[in-house]
């Protein structure tokens, strides 16, 4: 079965207009949770910039060196999973060297599922993890790649289908590239077809040693580039992508649609008619994407956003025009970056965005919103994936940035004055949480203060405050409150985790998730883990799950008291 998991720490490899027409509609399968599979490459990169690109026997400087995780499949995968729109899988082989661990490691950061034993090939004669050398030229973006396939040609027919058979609930979209052996891809768009599941195909890179010929019939979206479509249909009679993309679906048997990227103009989405014809639409990033006035740094890895985006927006239930034209503005986003580097969903502008914590059964009723008092939408995101793991819970929640004074004292009487303070604020049901990093060597501070102590310290220096002492232990605190209005009750819950404080480890940019090394987490610090398996242990799960005890348990008197409150 697949789980996520880590196995590495700060690894030095791993840095990772839409016009409107007739809706076209996919059949979407009814699966569960409207998993994303995505079947293909993992590949470290290798990527050189310079301002020259070489002719051959020529030897130029260049301006910098990166090294990251890459191939097709997997920047598909961490794009898919960058939207946290649905559940991402990924079936692909690496080898048993640190670029493999460092693959697999960056799958287990962004959450995306994989089958460690079956995936890392083990034994003398095992081939090594496959190998992108790229160089990116400064000047306008575009790159050349050449690519050492290694442990992905090892993928058989027979590991797709065992491993897409084995996800124990039929898979929504299951998406291919031809970055693994062509027979493992076919299998791949076969067992997805008999399992009822969308089929993406992205032709990447081109065919040209074998035939094709058989994948259409498997196919529902066929997504090539113009180059990829033009050596596709070389000898079809079409010069132009309409033409070439209408010889894909009604002579060759694409299953529903052709959509053809078109780098910086956008796409192409050709779908079947109701005469028997197709018809045509030009989608392009929203008008409004922050981006677009933005300089183009690097084009690695555009495609494979557009596709891995494109999936996860359908998954959602999104039709194939808007789901194309948000997947134009991901992958126009993406390119503002140098590498294969994917915004996060908290990154993503309001164009972007589905809110993916409540079902579509949820939001279209009248739900009461309940509004969480923080500007920090990476904290939003956890805290919704938390409160939603229970189906019943009916209540919508959101956030506001408010400025409550700083309060001192108890934790639990800072969490009490705080939320009342913001009920009047918002004028209506609300929740805060406090969170705070006790010291046992130090009687329980920073405890509620270590917000100002990390901007004063930094992670060095709160390491530093312990270094006279032997005892490292710490425990992890939040405190949440809830509330129906200025007037009402106030609730409170209470959630620890107890651990120990280490030298920084894994990401920088959360806190001082870093440091702090819990009692059940396996050698890990919060940093290293996967939001999976920080959610099941962390302080702040343990507060909100007993919050959404109180809301499930309670849920009907709440909603009488927030209506009579209005």
């Amino acid at each position: 079965m697949f789980r996520s998991f880590s196995l590495l720490l700060l690894n030095p490899f791993c840095g990772i207009q839409a016009t409107p027409t007739a809706a076209f509609s996919l059949i979407m399968s009814t699966a569960s949770k409207n998993r994303v599979v995505i079947v293909g490459s993992a590949n470290q990169d290798l990527t050189s910039y310079t301002p020259t690109v070489p002719v051959l026997g020529e030897t130029v400087m260049g301006t910098s060196f990166e090294t990251g995780c890459g191939g097709k499949g997997a920047n598909q995968a961490v794009a898919a999973a960058s939207l946290q729109i649905s559940p991402v899988s990924m079936i692909c082989r690496t080898g048993d060297d640190v670029f493999g661990k460092s693959l697999l490691a960056n799958f287990a950061r962004v959450g995306i599922q994989v089958d460690e034993k079956s995936t890392i090939l083990t034994g003398a004669d095992s081939p090594s993890t496959g190998v992108a050398a790229i160089t990116v030229d400064t000047v306008s973006g575009d790159n050349m790649i050449i690519v050492t396939p290694g442990a992905n040609h090892a993928l058989t027919p027979q590991d797709v289908r065992k491993s897409l058979q084995a996800l124990g609930e039929p898979p929504a979209v299951v998406v291919v590239q031809l970055e693994i052996k062509p027979e493992a891809a076919l299998e791949a768009l076969k067992t997805a077809k008999e399992l009822g599941a969308t089929t993406v195909f992205n032709p990447a890179p081109a065919p040209e040693s074998f035939s094709i010929e058989e994948f259409y019939r498997h196919v529902d979206i066929f997504i090539p580039n113009e180059t990829e479509l033009a050596k596709i249909c070389a000898g079809s009679g079409g010069d132009n992508e309409e033409d070439m993309a209408k010889y894909l679906l009604l002579d060759k048997g694409v299953g529903q649609a052709v959509v053809v990227t078109l780098g910086a103009r956008g796409a192409m989405v050709v779908t079947r008619n109701d005469h028997g014809g197709v018809q045509s639409t030009l989608v392009d990033a929203p008008a409004d994407l922050p981006c677009r006035n933005e300089k183009v740094q690097d084009t690695v890895g555009a495609g494979d956003a557009f596709c891995g985006a494109l999936s996860a927006y359908l998954s959602a239930g999104v039709n194939l025009v808007d789901a194309a034209g948000m997947a134009c503005g991901f992958a126009s986003m993406s390119v503002r970056r140098r590498g294969a580097s994917y915004p996060t969903a908290a990154e993503l502008p309001a164009s972007l965005r589905l809110d993916a914590s409540l079902s579509s059964a949820k939001t279209s009723e009248n739900l009461p919103t309940l509004t969480f008092v923080t500007g920090n939408k990476k904290k939003l995101e956890e805290v919704r994936q938390i409160l939603s793991s229970s189906d019943e819970l009916p209540f919508d929640v959101t956030n506001q940035k408010i400025d409550l004074p700083e309060l001192q004292g108890d934790p639990l009487e800072i969490a009490t004055e705080k939320c009342r303070l913001a009920a009047q604020s918002v004028n209506g049901p609300c929740l805060t949480e406090d969170t705070s990093l006790c010291f046992t060597a130090l009687n329980g501070m920073p405890g509620p203060y270590i917000k100002w102590f990390l901007e004063k310290c930094g992670h060095d220096g709160l390491n530093s405050m312990l270094a006279g002492f032997d005892d490292k232990s710490a425990y992890a605190q939040t405190v949440v409150a809830f509330t129906t209005g200025p007037d009402a009750e106030i609730h409170v819950f209470d959630g620890r985790t107890s651990g120990k404080i280490v030298l920084p480890r894994g990401p920088l940019d959360f806190g001082w998730d870093p440091i702090f090394e819990p009692d059940e987490g396996k050698g890990k610090t919060y940093a290293e883990m996967s939001i999976q398996e920080k959610n099941a242990i962390s302080h702040r799960s343990r507060s909100f799950a007993k919050l959404r005890s109180y809301l499930s348990e309670n849920a009907s008197s709440i909603k009488s008291e927030i209506a009579g409150g209005k």
